[in-house]
């Protein structure tokens, strides 16, 4: 399936922190099954120091072979810094604070 095809090639190119790949496909007048419109958000520090063009240029490379089956892509490439800016989540893990065992 073209869904799992990309969220595979994103996790091993993109590092990402956080990652959601959407088919978005029912919401168009598309046969039943269709993978053919897709939304990604992409959380990687890979976009560090990149323009957002950048980063969608990057994912363009990245999804060359997908991009020639599929009809629409919505592309959302944040760092960790931006992304906390826009939802307010951390992405690390909360420090351990001990517990250890008595």
């Amino acid at each position: 399936m073209i869904k799992e095809e990309i969220e595979s090639k994103l996790k091993v190119d993109c590092e990402p922190w956080y990652l959601e790949v959407i088919n978005e496909s029912p919401n168009h007048n598309v046969p039943d099954g269709a993978e053919s419109h897709f939304k990604v958000i992409v959380v990687s520090t890979g976009f560090e120091n990149l323009r957002v063009v950048q980063r969608h240029q990057k994912i363009y490379s990245i999804l060359d072979e997908e991009m020639k089956k599929i009809h629409a892509i919505a592309i959302h490439p944040f760092t960790p810094d931006e992304w906390k800016d826009k939802t307010g989540e951390e992405l690390e893990s909360p420090k351990c604070l001990g517990g250890g065992h008595d």
